[in-house]
């Protein structure tokens, strides 16, 4: 990811559609490998492979860890690692859809931590888009499909966390390697295998490859997201995470058994309405941040 050069040859809006559906399919493997470990311990494996990755590119392309705002990097790191633990477990205890699905409202939070904390401009817009997310969010909760109410809540927790975090994010890349933001939550996030249940097995070749696969799912998408954002502006770019959500929904519905009722259907259409009103005035960079989160 050095330098400007166009290392992998494809043009940066495919690279942002592969980092979408990365995400998807991470969101999915965390989901089919809960039978084998816990949402904790899927957590701490991803940290410590997303910190072994990082870890490799910065010495390898960057010449070490050389942070410039350490407190920044601190606060991204706590944050950030708290609602991945949270989105995790949230997957695990109800499924990749609905977990996504109320975790993605998290461009409203990072308005509301912005214009709370940083002194950053509330529009009326925003509190119209916050006031529809929370209607669709209350669909999705009360949907009436019997899933579990703790991993929606620790959904919307995760949510919640990962606006304050973005806020963090958009601080810290101002003068933070990438590599170096998204190593900050991976290494704050390892004493979670000191709490994480440890596996009654090892999983099997199954567990372990969907257990490998979610870090380094996670890492690539992270990657592609990272490279797409330099040829395409961060306002444009950012919108086309919503594909996220819809193909999260998609493959728990296919893969993870997911059922869905009409009531989560509203719900899912009023959150994207609500994200999409808010999205559309984000100025440049807001996207590249949020996701990164």
């Amino acid at each position: 990811m050095g330098g400007r050069r166009n290392i992998l040859n494809i043009p940066g809006s495919l690279a942002l559609y592969l980092s979408a559906a990365l995400f998807s399919f991470t969101s999915l493997f965390v989901k089919l490998a809960s039978p084998y470990y816990s949402g904790l311990f899927v957590s701490a494996s991803r940290f410590a492979i997303g910190a072994a990755l990082c870890l490799a590119v910065l010495f390898r392309r960057y010449g070490g860890i050389k942070p410039v705002k350490p407190a920044y990097l601190l606060m991204r790191g706590l944050f950030g690692s708290v609602s991945m633990i949270a989105s995790y477990a949230a997957i695990s205890l109800t499924g990749p859809g609905r977990a996504v699905l109320l975790s993605n409202t998290y461009p409203l939070f990072v308005a509301v931590f912005g214009a709370l904390f940083f002194g950053e401009l509330f529009k009326p817009r925003t509190a119209a888009s916050i006031a529809i997310c929370t209607a669709g969010a209350f669909l999705v909760v009360r949907d009436g499909s019997g899933a579990a109410l703790a991993g929606d809540l620790l959904a919307l927790g995760s949510a919640l966390l990962a606006g304050a975090a973005v806020n963090f994010v958009r601080r810290a890349s101002q003068f933070d390697n990438p590599f170096l933001i998204y190593l900050s939550p991976c290494l704050l996030g390892l004493p979670l295998f000191a709490f994480a249940p440890l596996p009654a097995s090892s999983g099997g070749a199954a567990g372990l490859g969907f257990l490998l696969g979610v870090g380094l799912l996670a890492f690539l998408a992270q990657a592609l997201m990272a490279y797409g954002y330099r040829s395409v502006p961060a306002a444009k770019g950012s919108v086309v995470f919503y594909a996220e959500t819809a193909l999260t929904v998609l493959l728990g519905a296919l893969f993870a058994g997911e059922s869905f009722t009409a009531r989560f259907a509203a719900g899912f259409a009023l959150i994207l309405a609500g994200l999409w009103l808010n999205q559309s005035r984000l100025g440049p960079g807001r996207g590249r941040a949020g996701r990164a989160a």
